[in-house]
């Protein structure tokens, strides 16, 4: 039985190893490098998009997380209103009010009253 179990290993080793010389010597995938025209490509098409200043909106489970963290209760999605990102909503206090939102980060800009 030990036999079988010994022979079992070399043959396994032996794949093993073939298989990792086969792979060193495969070409190394690097960005920073630029292999290939599809990345140039890519890097070029994707700080172009950037530059244009085309932004995703935050999702808006992100914005009613961040409002919920400042004890505001909203009610609503998220929306243009006038140039600005807001949410119908109720102050601390139970005043309703439209909360400033940005709408890239999500981030809390300040009570508008209305």
């Amino acid at each position: 039985m030990n036999i079988k179990k010994i022979l079992t290993a070399g043959a396994a080793a032996l794949v093993v190893s073939a298989a990792g010389i086969t792979a060193a010597s495969a070409d190394p995938y690097d960005h920073d490098r630029g292999y290939g025209y599809h990345d140039r490509d890519f890097d070029r098409d994707h700080d172009a998009w950037r530059d244009r200043g085309y932004h995703r909106f935050v999702d808006r489970e992100r914005i009613h997380e961040t409002l919920r963290y400042r004890h505001i209760r909203f009610y609503g999605d998220p929306f243009f209103y006038r140039g600005h990102y807001v949410v119908r909503s109720f102050d601390p206090f139970g005043r309703a009010v439209f909360v400033e939102v940005n709408p890239y980060t999500g981030g809390f800009i300040g009570f508008i009253r209305l």
